[in-house]
């Protein structure tokens, strides 16, 4: 079984408040809906990395593993990838070990990013804990600020973030859906 956290979320978000306050015509200095607003375009960011499995803004992220891949392949859910942070693993007594990164090839080509392991290295063959023994701590997102993320995903969350605000929490409408499903990674 795989899971996967985020260790530090993004520092901002893609749209800003500010943004959203223009589309809906509300006074930039009028903070009255600040507090409403807010909240939604976190809560919209969110629902879009989950519909599109991206990661928007820079994040650092850790996929955990209960064993390790027959293949000899880690994928790593929520492109874009940045960086590979570490691939720590526990053993049955909870010890962990860095395993070297020159002991595998990051393959940022793929349209998943993943971890190859080099050829003729075998994985550790100590006996790993129970749950979540292997942990791959990497960075990503497309960058550090909102200009850095797509057009497309910034105009789909801007409009999650109004309809919810319009609407309440219901379904969104089908132009996010539409707005998001050209780069969307389907996971096996």
């Amino acid at each position: 079984m795989a899971g996967l956290k985020v260790i530090t979320p993004p520092p901002v978000e893609p749209v800003t408040l500010g943004e959203v306050k223009t589309q809906l015509r509300i006074d930039a200095d009028d903070t009255d809906y600040d507090d409403i607003l807010s909240p939604l375009i976190v809560a919209a960011r969110e629902w879009c990395e989950g519909y599109q499995n991206r990661a928007y803004i820079t994040q650092t992220l850790e996929l955990a593993l209960d064993e390790w891949p027959c293949k000899g392949v880690i994928n790593l859910p929520r492109p874009e990838l940045q960086s590979v942070t570490s691939l720590t693993y526990f053993n049955a007594d909870g010890a962990s070990a860095v395993w070297p990164n020159e002991n595998y090839v990051v393959d940022d080509y793929s349209f998943v990013a993943r971890l190859v392991k080099a050829k003729g290295v075998p994985w550790p063959s100590e006996c790993l804990t129970a749950a979540n023994g292997i942990r791959v701590r990497y960075v990503a997102g497309y960058g550090d600020s909102g200009d850095d993320v797509p057009q497309k995903i910034k105009q789909a969350i801007m409009l999650l973030t109004i309809h919810w605000y319009e609407n309440g929490m219901c379904d969104p409408p089908p132009a996010v859906k539409s707005l998001l499903q050209l780069d969307r990674v389907m996971l096996a």
